[in-house]
């Protein structure tokens, strides 16, 4: 990985004319039968591997990418629901060397290569691509994908994006292909809709052709155009994004003219998709923590009304409310089944907060403001990190304690909270990374 890291002084270097060349000379444009391109601000590693899990459910050879990874380089690139092993990765990475010649990639151009390359050789069926920041300047937009996939629309990245939803939305659309069948998440601007119609074959959108209802307290009925899909029940990933990975899996039977997404292989894909530190629930030494890897104020808006539907106390607190996809009432979709009448009256929210310096961290302070009691700060390291002390100065809640370093963090977050409380670890990559790793150890 230190190669790959040093061959651009630019950690972020936009423009696709290099990592074509050298795809080109790969013969990797076309890595699958059919691609699927995931686009938007949050969701799309829960979209992308819940659309994977059902396309494996419908007896499809899959590849798929993720990004950033938590803990290896591995997860980046999936084949058929397994990250890839080192012998294969360094296969690949050896031939993108060989082609790339004196070209100066980027560590996420170098990455996207390899992937197209792993999944040409193993001859996968579909290859679903989640886009990294952006989406018109992208490494993988210089695939033609068939199905392309934008989950939701936020302030994020606005240095490189620009400072309103409609012109990260018109980023984010630069994805879209002529004669494309697109599916659109709930809530984007009106630049990605105008950019859809000028482009899609046939379009799948939240609220109109994708709809999502409560059947009772634990399954939901999906609806995608003309076909209906009931009993659902969440599993360990957001139920919104699995809506939208099962409406692209019927996008991609559409494009291999072969209908296999059934109500068993969608039922069967939400059981089993699965990803660390995406609503993470972990239960270490008797506590309850939920990890996840939000961190912008859409992120945190989102983790609110994921709290309500886990756990129902907290959809009458102060500005919680639940998505306008999803019920009045609160419902309880927990991954490990805790049912309403068993949760504890005392269950309250205490966060375990790290940021990055580019985030816009009052709003993710804002986002949550009346759910969480305890707020404990944490240094993020690396340049673009944020130290704790710095991060209190962003407008932190007068309940905030500066811990410093995570193992602090750690330490003074459980001494916080009640044996009822839900511990919530968020708020970037490396947090979620550092807190999995101390709970999943002995010396959590």
């Amino acid at each position: 990985m230190g190669h790959m890291e040093t061959l651009n002084p630019r950690r972020i270097d936009l423009g696709l004319g290099r990592v074509r060349r050298v795809a080109e000379a790969l013969k990797v444009l076309e890595p699958a039968s059919a691609v699927v391109v995931v686009a938007g601000t949050n969701g799309k590693g829960s979209t992308a591997v819940c659309l994977e899990q059902i396309l494996l459910a419908s007896k499809r050879r899959v590849g798929c990418t993720l990004s950033p990874h938590l803990h290896s380089f591995n997860e980046r690139i999936r084949l058929n629901g397994a990250e890839a092993e080192d012998a294969v990765l360094c296969e690949s990475f050896a031939a993108v060397e060989a082609a790339r010649g004196d070209l100066p990639l980027t560590y996420f151009e170098f990455s996207c290569l390899a992937a197209l390359h792993c999944f040409k050789k193993a001859g996968v069926d579909v290859a679903i691509l989640e886009v990294g920041l952006g989406g018109r300047l992208d490494a993988f937009n210089i695939v033609d994908a068939d199905v392309a996939v934008i989950t939701s629309i936020g302030l994020d990245h606005t240095e490189h994006l620009g400072t309103t939803c409609a012109a990260i939305g018109r980023e984010k659309a630069g994805v879209f292909r002529p004669g494309q069948r697109i599916v659109l998440g709930a809530g984007l601007p009106p630049s990605v809709l105008a950019a859809a119609r000028r482009r899609a074959s046939a379009s799948l959108r939240w609220g109109r052709e994708i709809r999502l209802s409560p059947e009772d307290s634990r399954r939901w009925r999906l609806e995608v155009a003309d076909q209906t899909f009931p009993s659902l029940r969440q599993g360990a990933l957001p139920l919104d994004n699995c809506a939208l990975a099962a409406a692209a899996a019927l996008a991609v039977d559409g494009v291999l003219c072969d209908a296999r997404t059934d109500a068993g292989a969608i039922r069967q894909g939400l059981a089993t998709a699965w990803l660390p530190g995406r609503l993470e629930s972990i239960v270490a030494k008797g506590r309850r923590w939920l990890v996840d890897v939000a961190h912008n104020p859409l992120g945190a808006q989102f983790l609110r009304q994921e709290l309500a539907r886990r756990w129902p106390q907290f959809a009458g607190m102060p500005g919680a409310r639940l998505g306008a996809a999803k019920s009045a009432a609160a419902v309880d979709c927990s991954p490990d089944r805790e049912r309403p009448a068993q949760a504890r009256p005392g269950r309250g929210v205490v966060a375990l907060f790290g940021n990055l310096a580019d985030k816009d961290s009052q709003g993710i302070f804002s986002a949550l403001s009346g759910l969480v009691r305890h707020w404990v700060l944490v240094d993020v390291a690396g340049p673009r990190g944020l130290s704790a002390k710095q991060l209190a100065g962003r407008g932190a809640p007068a309940s905030s304690r500066v811990a410093g370093d995570l193992r602090e963090g750690l330490r003074l977050v459980r001494s916080l909270a009640e044996d009822s409380d839900v511990i919530l670890a968020f708020g970037s990559f490396a947090v979620a990374a550092g807190v999995r790793h101390e709970l999943l150890n002995a010396d959590a």
